[in-house]
């Protein structure tokens, strides 16, 4: 069985447009972020293609493989549809979807790799406008485990939907999705600019009960959360002739708007940035 078909890309190709800072002025952990991705691309790109197919094989996100190895003999069940499978068949089968230990990885691995360089461009302009003011805001290490969570949410949505899907899934969105959701968090505060040098850290933060009464706030995220929809139904209006796994977006955007405060707090104690006086 060949699981490496088409792959469904998960992409953030939103224009909803906040302030954001300088992009040539970077932090380390976007920028270390954005190589790391670019570097796996490159080898995507140049690599024979048997290493290219063994690498998304491996490290691609497929819900039905994780469904497999939380629940072999249902998901052979399924595939027989009740009935038993013939025994080739059955082998194949097992062979194909015992991926081995990475498999546990793929719900964060996914989120390097992508569907192209076009894919990746798209996703590393994003990162880089909407992760650079929760970036500083965070501190790196704190950012990369808020990164890091917001994929595997991305990635636990998706297979809640589709926990018998064999597609691939790849690409950062739903991480980045988190960020743009945490940016939510403390752009739209009144008289907030991300900071007086624009960089976010000395922005107050919104409780989800004040976002809920700030207009620009519930624009954001009813557009938001309407382009998504209208992306996952309709992909060729975002140039791709492959499904996008909308719901991946939704699941990171989703983990990162309710714990943001947490994180937030996290950044506080721990003297990623300063308290606020008052």
């Amino acid at each position: 069985m060949d699981l490496l078909i088409p792959i469904k890309s998960s992409r953030c190709e939103d224009d909803l447009a906040i302030p954001s800072n300088r992009m040539i002025n970077l932090p380390g952990v976007i920028t270390a972020l954005l190589g790391t991705m670019a570097a796996i691309e490159f080898v995507a790109a140049v690599a024979p293609r048997d290493v290219v197919y063994s690498l998304y094989e491996a490290f691609a996100f497929i819900p039905l493989r994780l469904s497999f190895l939380l629940a072999p003999k249902s998901v052979l069940a399924a595939l027989g549809q009740g009935e038993a499978l013939d025994p080739v068949v059955r082998e194949q089968i097992v062979a194909a979807l015992s991926g081995g230990p990475t498999v546990y990885v793929t719900p964060l691995s996914y989120a390097f790799l992508h569907g192209g360089w076009t894919h990746l461009l798209i996703n590393a302009l994003t990162l880089a406008a909407f992760g650079a003011p929760v970036a500083r805001r965070f501190g790196a290490a704190l950012f990369l485990s808020f990164f890091a969570a917001c994929a595997v949410a991305g990635a636990a949505m998706h297979f809640a939907l589709h926990s018998m899907d064999a597609a691939p899934v790849v690409g950062a969105s739903a991480a980045i999705s988190g960020t743009m959701a945490a940016v939510v968090r403390f752009a739209f505060a009144p008289g907030a600019r991300l900071g007086e040098d624009g960089d976010g850290r000395e922005a107050r933060t919104a409780s989800l009960r004040r976002l809920a009464s700030n207009r620009q706030a519930m624009v954001f995220l009813i557009v938001w959360f309407a382009a998504n929809a209208l992306l996952g139904a309709f992909p060729q209006a975002a140039g791709s002739s492959e499904p996008i796994a909308w719901e991946a977006h939704m699941g990171g955007f989703l983990f990162g708007l309710l714990t943001f405060g947490a994180f937030d707090h996290w950044a506080r104690r721990f003297g990623a940035r300063p308290r606020r006086g008052g």
